[in-house]
């Protein structure tokens, strides 16, 4: 599989929802962006364009970063508007994908629970992830070029999720092999991605095992070797610590995501424990700890919480046949902004 490939399972998943009773209604204005087609309009034609862009790009960052969720609407709006003068801009359509992945991720912040926004959040990530990995694959020469190889694990995630919530097994199966590519594409990161699509299964399943795996093959990638799988513990790895390149993804010197690594840590630990792992998810926990801006981090109590709560009982939890009563793998209700986050809810930057 390759990126033109992954742009073809995009447009079939479109397709094939459009013929789902449940989704067909939600894809609606979601497929609308499809039409817009390959224009030549790069943004450098037109200062004014080039502005508004920047400016929409600028203000999504400073929300997300600042952790605003109740201004979502307000971004995904004018980012909509820069698409209209830009539409060739790739980061435009992403990072529209990524305020409404964003936006039902954490919908239970939402003051209206029952806004029909929040039922048309997913099949709109699909679609501008989708469509960003279409410009960023088939524009190189546009102005803003990102080639982008975080774009196929948003797009495979999303198409899994919204696999899911439609019940759509050939969806799900279209979202996994995007997974598969993106992580063989971009393992530091999109490992995680892969990950999150399979974390919600039930623990000795295979799909969960697999998810699990994918959380290790990304350490394993970040560090060059294989960790050990009892004693993961990566204080002999901290001179690999970067601020560039791929491997920053991998550490807490990423600017886009701040607090990654710490966020990767709670979901390793969380998933050990729910595997019946507690030794090595204590160790996973302690990792957290080596970041240096770990003190700063808005969501440090949840890992602190877990780690010291008991982790046997914890784990006997997942292992009962209620899966209502299985704790959140992540910070519970929040999806993105303990990674992206800068300052806690409700605070100032």
């Amino acid at each position: 599989m390759n990126r033109r490939m992954v742009a073809g399972t995009f447009r079939y998943t479109v397709a094939r929802l459009k013929e789902h009773p449940f989704a067909s209604a939600l894809l609606v204005s979601a497929a609308m962006v499809l039409i817009a087609g390959f224009t030549w309009n790069p943004a450098g034609d037109n200062d004014q364009s080039q502005e508004t862009s920047r400016v929409a790009i600028e203000h999504f960052w400073a929300v997300y970063h600042g952790n605003d969720y109740n201004a979502i609407p307000g971004v995904q709006a004018e980012l909509q508007q820069a698409i209209q003068n830009d539409q060739d801009n790739p980061t435009l359509y992403a990072l529209l994908g990524a305020a409404h992945f964003w936006h039902i991720g954490e919908a239970a912040r939402d003051p209206n629970p029952h806004d029909p926004a929040l039922g048309q959040d997913m099949p709109d990530a699909v679609s501008f992830f989708g469509k960003a990995l279409d410009l960023d694959y088939y524009s190189k020469h546009l102005i803003g070029y990102i080639n982008d190889d975080h774009l196929p694990g948003y797009l495979g995630i999303t198409t899994v999720h919204l696999g899911q919530i439609t019940n759509d097994p050939e969806v799900i199966a279209k979202g996994d092999q995007t997974l598969d590519f993106a992580a063989y594409e971009f393992p530091e990161f999109n490992n995680f991605n892969r990950w999150a699509a399979y974390n919600t299964y039930q623990k000795d399943t295979a799909m969960y095992q697999k998810g699990l795996d994918s959380l290790w093959e990304g350490i394993d990638s970040c560090i060059g070797t294989k960790i050990d799988r009892s004693n993961p513990d990566v204080k002999p790895y901290l001179d690999l610590v970067t601020s560039v390149g791929r491997k920053k993804a991998c550490w807490w010197q990423s600017e886009l995501a701040p607090y990654s690594y710490e966020g990767y840590m709670l979901n390793l630990g969380n998933g050990l424990v729910k595997a019946g792992q507690v030794d090595a998810a204590r160790v996973v926990y302690n990792n957290a700890r080596y970041a240096t801006n770990y003190s700063t981090w808005p969501y440090r109590y949840v890992l602190e919480s877990i780690a010291s709560s008991d982790l046997d009982a914890r784990a006997e939890l997942y292992a009962d046949d209620d899966p209502n009563n299985d704790p959140p793998l992540g910070v519970p209700n929040r999806g993105c902004s303990y990674c992206h986050a800068e300052v806690p809810e409700g605070g100032s930057r």
